[in-house]
């Protein structure tokens, strides 16, 4: 009776051993299926958020500017833009560009209303357009430093004629 009950006792061990094995993955599936289902929560928000920003900001790109000669107060105040009509009024644009050449960026996303970066550009048959000694506009001067994990891109069609060259374009805003 003493040899069958040492061959039970082993067998329990092995079973409780499977068991705690079994449940430990379990446990590890668990922990993974609930963190990703909350990362998507949090990710689709930050998504929702860039594209309500991406809205606003190009919005107000598509208005033509208010109060331009307080854009440069602390605090800035008045409106960014520099389209009416669908066409880029040049004064309105030149004093864009003079915030962004005078590095005051912060001063256009107070003006913006936005916390999040962005940068913009226009493109005519895919080439990158360049007035004011640049080509993108914006926190950077280039679209390949944008390190962000997520962003949102944003095209309006304008009538761009800065540089006298009367064209329909793609205005393109990068939000990051």
């Amino acid at each position: 009776t003493n040899l069958i009950c040492s061959n039970m006792f082993k067998r329990a061990q092995v079973w409780y051993t499977d068991f705690l094995i079994g449940l430990l993955i379990l446990i590890a599936i668990t922990f993974i299926f609930t963190r990703t289902i909350l990362d998507l929560n949090s990710r689709e928000d930050r998504f929702q958020a860039l594209i309500n920003d991406g809205s606003s900001i190009a919005n107000s790109f598509m208005s033509s500017g208010y109060n331009k000669e307080t854009w440069v107060n602390d605090p800035p105040s008045g409106r960014l833009g520099f389209v009416k009509d669908g066409r880029i009024i040049k004064g309105d644009f030149d004093a864009f560009l003079s915030l962004l050449n005078n590095n005051s960026y912060e001063k256009t996303k107070i003006l913006l209303g936005t916390r999040n970066d962005y940068v913009l550009y226009f493109e005519y048959n895919g080439n990158k357009i360049s007035y004011g000694g640049r080509n993108v506009y914006g926190k950077y001067n280039d679209v390949n430093q944008i390190t962000a994990d997520n962003t949102i891109k944003l095209t309006r069609i304008i009538y761009y004629n800065p540089d006298n060259s009367g064209r329909i374009v793609d205005m393109v805003i990068i939000i990051f």
